[in-house]
C-alpha cells in the first residue's frame, strides 16, 4: 500500500509538468514571428500546404525524394482541420446572417441602414470565413509545434527523473533522507534547465525537423532499457525502438544516438549469457523496425505517389558524395566552439562540471552500465562524427539537447550540495542568468529578420497581384504557407538548385567548385545577371521579340535593402516602379545580401514620364 501510494504522489507531482511546458511554449510560438533559416517553411511547411491546398512551390529536395513526408504530414493533416473548421464556421456564419437579414428586414423594411446592413451581413460568412482560415494556416502550426516541443521537454524530464532514481544508491540516501527531495531537487534544475535554455526558447516550437527530432529521441531515452537487459521484455523498450527507428527515418544521422546504448545492451547480454534475452531484443529491434520502416514508407508513398526510400537517397546525396558541401563548409571545431555554446547557452559551464564529474551515487556492476558514461560517450561520438562532416550548423546537433540537460541538472545538483554555501552570494545571479536567456531569444524571435515574415503577410492582404517577383537570395522568406494566395499568376523568385546531375559524376568535387546556381550567377555580376534574364524595363520596343528571358518584370517587386542600395535605386530611377512599402528585418547580418530592411516596389500601370496621377 505505501509504495502505491508513493507512486501515485509522484505522478501527481509529474502531471503539472507538461502544462507547464505547454503554456509556456504556446506563448513561445505565438511570439515567434522572425525568420531563422529556410528549412523551417521550405522543408516542413510549404511540402504540407502544398498537398493540403494543392498549390505553392516545392525545393529540390522533394523534387527528387530525399526528404521523408511523416513530419510534414503533420502540418498536412493540421491545415485540413483548418479547411474543415473554415467550411463548418462558413456554413454556420451563412445561416446566421441570412436569419438576421430576413429577421432585420421584416422588421425595419424602410430604413437605409436596414439594407446597409444586410449587405454587410451577406458579406460576413466569406470574409470571416477567409480571416479565419489565414489566421488558421499561421498559427495552428505554431500550436501543434507547441505542443510536439511541450511533449519532448516533458520526456526529457521523465528521462532525468528515471536516471535519478536508477543511480540512486538507495541503501545510503534512505538513511541520509535524500531519496524524494534529490528527485524533487532534480526535478526542479531540469524543468528550469529546459523551460530557460536560450535554445530552446528560440529554437524548440519553429517547424524545424530537428525539434521533431528531438521529441522522438527524448521519448525514447526515457523509455530505454537503462537496466542493461533486465527490462526488454517490457512494453516500455518496444516503445523505444519504435520512437528511435521514427527518429533515425526522419534523419538517419540520428542512428548515432543509439550505437552506444545498443551496443552496451548487447555486450552486457552477452557476457552474462542471456541468451534468451538477447533473442527477445534483436526480435523486438526487427519487429519495430519492419512495422516503422513500413508505416514511413506508406507515408512517404502516399506524399510521392510511388514507392520511394528517402532514407537511402539522402544517405547518397550526404555521405557518399561531395554534394553536400554545395550548402557550405565549416571548420571541424564548429560543433565545439560554437554549436556547443548556443545550443547550451547560460549552462555551459554547469554542463562542463557536470560532464567530468562523478554524477551516480551508485555502483554498477560493469562500467559500462553506468548511464552517464553511455551518455558522455554518446555525446562524444556525435560530436567526433558530425565534426568530421564538412557541411555543419547549430540545429544538426540539437537532438542531444536531453542529454545536454540530463547533464547539466545533475552538475547542478552537484553544485548546489558542495557549494551550497559559497553559492548563496550568487542566487541573484543564479535566476538573472536565465531570465535573461528567454529575454535575448524572445527579442530575437520578434525583431530580427521580422520582416522577412511581415511581408509575406502584407503581400497576402493586397487586393490585387497578377504578378510578383523576389530578388533576392533564395528562400529569403517563407512561401505559400505564410502567403496564402493562389491567384498571383506570375510568381518567381531567384533559386540555388544544387549541381544534381554531378551525383554519378567521378570529377564532382572538382565541378562543384565551379558550379554557380542562379543565386550566385546574381550576386556576382548584379547589371549583367539583369540585362540577360530579364527584359529592358524602359522602352519595350527595345526587346527582341524573339528572345526568352528568365523572368518578367513584375507588378510587386520585393528586394533587400543591400540590393536596392547596390544596383536597383539608381537602376529603376526613372521607371514606373516606386516604392511601395518598407519592412524592418535587421540591423545588422551574417549574409550582406540579406542586410537591411525589406522593399516592396509597385509598377505604375504606367510611365512616370507622363504619369498625371500618383498611387495613393
Amino acid at each position: 500500500m505505501p509504495r502505491k501510494s508513493n507512486r501515485t504522489k509522484q505522478e501527481v507531482r509529474r502531471a503539472p509538468i507538461f502544462w507547464i511546458f505547454l503554456a509556456f511554449r504556446v506563448l513561445n510560438a505565438a511570439l515567434t514571428r522572425t525568420f531563422f533559416q529556410a528549412d523551417e517553411f521550405w522543408q516542413a511547411l510549404e511540402p504540407a500546404h502544398w498537398k493540403a491546398f494543392k498549390y505553392g512551390e516545392l525545393t529540390w529536395e522533394w523534387k527528387f525524394g530525399v526528404r521523408s513526408y511523416m513530419f510534414p504530414m503533420i502540418f498536412e493533416l493540421t491545415y485540413r482541420l483548418v479547411s474543415l473548421s473554415v467550411i463548418i464556421l462558413h456554413y454556420t456564419l451563412k445561416a446566421f446572417s441570412t436569419i438576421g437579414s430576413d429577421l432585420l428586414i421584416l422588421l425595419l423594411p424602410n430604413y437605409e441602414l436596414t439594407w446597409q446592413i444586410e449587405q454587410d451581413l451577406q458579406r460576413l460568412p466569406l470574409d470571416a470565413s477567409r480571416s479565419f482560415e489565414y489566421y488558421g494556416v499561421i498559427y495552428a502550426p505554431k500550436i501543434v509545434m507547441a505542443v510536439l516541443a511541450s511533449t519532448g521537454e516533458y520526456y526529457i524530464i521523465r528521462f532525468v527523473q528515471k536516471i535519478y532514481l536508477l543511480t540512486l544508491d538507495k541503501k545510503k540516501d534512505e538513511k541520509e533522507d535524500k531519496g524524494l527531495s534529490g528527485l524533487s531537487e532534480i526535478t526542479k534544475f531540469a524543468l528550469l534547465l529546459s523551460l530557460t535554455n536560450f535554445f530552446n526558447c528560440f529554437f524548440i516550437s519553429r517547424t524545424f525537423i530537428n525539434s521533431f527530432e528531438m521529441v522522438l529521441t527524448s521519448i525514447a531515452l526515457y523509455h530505454w532499457d537503462w537496466t542493461g537487459g533486465q527490462r526488454v521484455k517490457e512494453s516500455s523498450f518496444t516503445k523505444a525502438l519504435i520512437f528511435a527507428f521514427l527518429a533515425c527515418l526522419q534523419r538517419p544521422s540520428n542512428g548515432l544516438i543509439w550505437i552506444v546504448p545498443g551496443l552496451f545492451l548487447l555486450l552486457n547480454l552477452v557476457s552474462k549469457k542471456q541468451y534468451h534475452l538477447l533473442s527477445v531484443t534483436l526480435s523486438k529491434v526487427i519487429r519495430s523496425f519492419s512495422l516503422v520502416f513500413l508505416a514511413n514508407t506508406i507515408i512517404d508513398m502516399y506524399f510521392y505517389r510511388e514507392l520511394t526510400f528517402p532514407i537511402f537517397r539522402f544517405l547518397k546525396f550526404n555521405f557518399t558524395t561531395p554534394l553536400a558541401k554545395f550548402y557550405g563548409v565549416a571548420p571541424w571545431h564548429f560543433h565545439i566552439l560554437q554549436s556547443l555554446p548556443i545550443i547550451l547557452g547560460a549552462s555551459i559551464p554547469i554542463f562542463i562540471f557536470g560532464f567530468f564529474s562523478q554524477l551516480s551515487r551508485k555502483k554498477f556492476p560493469n562500467w559500462y552500465l553506468n548511464p552517464f558514461f553511455q551518455v558522455n560517450c554518446t555525446i562524444l561520438l556525435n560530436l567526433i562524427v558530425y565534426s568530421s562532416l564538412p557541411h555543419k550548423e547549430f540545429r544538426f546537433i540539437f537532438p542531444l539537447q536531453p542529454l545536454f540537460i540530463l547533464i547539466s541538472s545533475f552538475g547542478l545538483s552537484r553544485l548546489s550540495t558542495e557549494y551550497r554555501n559559497k553559492l548563496t552570494s550568487l542566487k541573484l545571479l543564479l535566476w538573472l542568468v536565465p531570465f535573461i536567456s528567454v529575454f535575448a531569444a524572445l527579442l530575437l524571435n520578434t525583431f530580427h529578420e521580422s520582416g522577412s515574415i511581415e511581408v509575406m503577410k502584407f503581400l497576402h492582404e493586397e487586393p490585387e497581384i497578377d504578378s510578383l517577383g523576389f530578388i533576392m537570395p533564395c528562400h529569403s522568406t517563407p512561401g505559400q504557407s505564410y502567403l496564402h494566395r493562389n491567384d498571383i499568376s506570375d510568381l518567381w523568385s531567384i533559386t540555388c538548385d544544387p549541381p544534381l546531375h554531378l551525383l554519378e559524376d567521378p570529377k564532382a568535387s572538382s565541378k562543384l567548385e565551379v558550379y554557380m546556381d542562379e543565386s550566385d550567377h546574381l550576386y556576382e555580376d548584379i547589371p549583367k545577371f539583369i540585362y540577360r534574364n530579364f527584359p529592358p524595363i524602359f522602352r519595350k520596343n527595345l526587346r527582341s521579340p524573339d528572345k526568352i528571358f528568365s523572368h518578367e518584370w513584375p507588378t510587386y517587386l520585393v528586394v533587400f535593402e543591400h540590393m536596392e542600395n547596390t544596383y536597383l535605386k539608381d537602376f529603376l530611377k526613372d521607371s514606373s516602379y516606386v516604392e511601395y512599402n518598407r519592412f524592418f528585418n535587421s540591423l545588422a547580418h551574417w549574409d550582406s545580401r540579406r542586410s537591411g530592411d525589406i522593399i516592396v516596389y509597385y509598377k505604375l500601370p504606367f510611365d512616370l514620364k507622363d504619369m498625371s496621377v500618383v498611387k495613393s
